[in-house]
């Protein structure tokens, strides 16, 4: 089997990482919440570790769609490659410690968007579509608009960055799931 068949049995096996989509995106619109809600350091912490929760919920999803187990289309080093770029956002946690550490609680949801934008690119190569991009450009673009407009001294700035992004990730699990399902 050759390579970009082996991707697309990939998105069809993943859904295109619905299960993925899903859980992150339900944990940003929590941080949206949490940032109209509680305090500014309550909320930076949740949308800082959002993915302790994200994360295994998105592997128990992955694991009820038969995403996870024995029969991956794909070789060991395409799993690795998978891992790798989901982990990458991971180098961006020392901008973000130090956004915490200065006080600048609220350019976290932005700055941890704008990070995991960036991670999405890749996926569109992996899953073969450019649906991916078009999302983390949406991401990356709406979130600095919704930054820039929005008063300084306001909260609605984070809360709506955290919507937005968790939106569109939600908007976009709901769109791999009709056409994969559909």
């Amino acid at each position: 089997m050759d390579l970009i068949t082996s991707l697309e049995r990939l998105a069809e096996q993943n859904l295109s990482g619905v299960a993925f989509l899903t859980a992150y995106g339900v944990t940003w619109v929590a941080c949206g919440l949490l940032w109209r809600r509680t305090t500014e350091q309550v909320a930076t912490y949740a949308t800082l570790f959002q993915g302790l929760f994200a994360l295994p919920a998105a592997l128990g999803l992955s694991a009820l769609i038969g995403a996870i187990g024995p029969d991956r289309p794909v070789g060991d080093e395409i799993t690795q490659l998978s891992v790798l770029i989901g982990t990458s956002q991971l180098l961006g946690l020392p901008l973000l410690i130090v956004l915490v550490v200065r006080h600048q609680y609220r350019l976290v949801p932005f700055t941890f968007a704008a990070i995991t934008s960036m991670h999405f690119v890749l996926y569109a190569w992996l899953y073969r579509t450019p649906v991916y991009i078009a999302m983390a450009v949406m991401i990356s673009l709406g979130t600095m608009v919704v930054t820039l407009t929005a008063p300084e001294e306001s909260r609605s700035s984070p809360a709506r960055v955290c919507f937005l992004t968790g939106g569109l990730l939600l908007t976009t699990a709901l769109l791999f799931l009709v056409h994969h399902r559909g």
